[in-house]
């Protein structure tokens, strides 16, 4: 079966590799393409919710009027998927297979320790280190600064999710404590794994010059803006796993792909 992809990034360029090795054929979309019975678009699918991300000149409803037959995509919009249903059209979104997820989590989180292995002055045994939530990302993340010897406290709302990290072996304290004067005062590095604004101006105001505050949560307005002369450092860093290790993500979308292929169309399998 013949697949049109759209991604851009590296990430795409393994998945393809893996495809190509499963008896698939691809093909990036270019202007004027005839596109293929399968569609392979970006994570996410679109930025706007009108068009495919990286490719202004395709409108998503646009995928419907052809001869598609299946549409992947990373991030789908429920208004989309309707729309598909009614046209006709298999709709499966990867980022709500838990196998793909955990691995794009473990990546994400490896990738995090890069950068702050990268970025801090210190020592991970002198760095001690807030985690913001304790979703897949943060367990993965919290797992790998335990490994070096950093001090770890995590802040979770769920009570379960605070038992979980201290048995585990880190600090906890529940998120409501961030809208607290001197939340941050003890932490050299922030990392923030949920899709929420969480830090209050008073708790950044408690970090020191220099601390680290890492935003690795899809949404341009989960962190506060910085005040002039904080000195506190600030990386926005999402979508680590394709940017960073393009390869696993790749043969991670890739395994993906060819499953859901395989659940619409079993005949692939003969």
């Amino acid at each position: 079966m013949k697949i049109t992809v759209f991604g851009v990034d590296r990430r795409f360029v393994y998945a393809e590799r893996l495809l190509a090795g499963e008896g698939f054929e691809t093909e990036r979309y270019a202007p004027g393409v005839s596109l293929a019975p399968i569609l392979l678009l970006p994570v996410p699918a679109s930025r706007d919710g009108v068009t495919v991300a990286g490719h202004p000149d395709v409108l998503l409803g646009n995928l419907l009027s052809g001869d598609a037959k299946l549409i992947l995509g990373g991030n789908l919009s429920g208004e989309f998927t309707a729309a598909a249903r009614r046209a006709g059209v298999a709709v499966r979104d990867y980022m709500n297979v838990e196998e793909f997820v955990l691995k794009n989590a473990c990546l994400t989180a490896q990738a995090a320790l890069g950068i702050l292995l990268s970025e801090s002055p210190a020592a991970p045994r002198e760095n001690p280190t807030a985690i913001l939530g304790f979703g897949r990302i943060g367990k993965f993340l919290c797992r790998g600064l335990f490994s070096l010897g950093c001090p770890v406290t995590v802040f979770a709302r769920n009570p379960r999710d605070r038992v979980m990290a201290r048995l585990v072996g880190a600090n906890a304290r529940d998120t409501a404590d961030l809208c607290r004067d001197g939340a941050l005062s003890g932490f050299r590095t922030v990392c923030n794994t949920v899709p929420a604004r969480l830090l209050s101006p008073a708790a950044l105001a408690s970090l020191r010059p220099g601390s680290l505050l890492l935003e690795l949560a899809s949404g341009e307005g989960n962190l506060p803006n910085l005040g002039a002369g904080s000195g506190v450092i600030a990386r926005r860093a999402s979508g680590l796993p394709g940017k960073v290790f393009p390869e696993s993500a790749g043969i991670a979308l890739g395994e993906t792909v060819v499953d859901l292929i395989r659940d619409v169309f079993p005949q692939t399998d003969e």
